[in-house]
């Protein structure tokens, strides 16, 4: 007969996953590495902790540029994984302690609260 009542064994248990969304603080202290294009940063706005990085064919050089100390993380406009991905692969063979920050600016923005800022041109 099934038991439904059956006591799970230690290993039987799954840890959960951790959230892989950033939160406030998290996104607070990092240097992000902000892959959006010029028109998105002018319209939205920006990070007083991000450095402007496009995603185009200079990136991998332009990463060499930044100081390997630091915690970075990479942003694009709705966090579209794939780009991401490609983004924090490149940014690490780099030499990068980097992150993707799930979600992309909109949720930065809207879901944590972490607002930016316009620049003034």
């Amino acid at each position: 007969m099934f038991n439904i009542f059956k006591k799970k064994n230690e290993t039987d248990v799954k840890e959960p996953k951790p959230d892989e969304f950033p939160t406030y603080d998290e996104v607070k202290n990092l240097t992000i590495i902000d892959i959006r294009d010029e028109e998105d940063r002018e319209y939205y706005g920006v990070y007083p902790n991000s450095v402007h990085i496009p995603f185009d064919e200079y990136f991998a050089s332009k990463l060499l540029m930044l100081d390997k100390n630091k915690k970075y993380g990479i942003m694009d406009l709705k966090g579209i994984e794939p780009v991401l991905d490609e983004a924090v692969k490149i940014a690490k063979e780099a030499g990068l302690d980097v992150k993707k920050l799930k979600g992309g600016f909109f949720y930065i923005s809207e879901v944590i609260n972490y607002k930016p800022v316009k620049e003034d041109k």
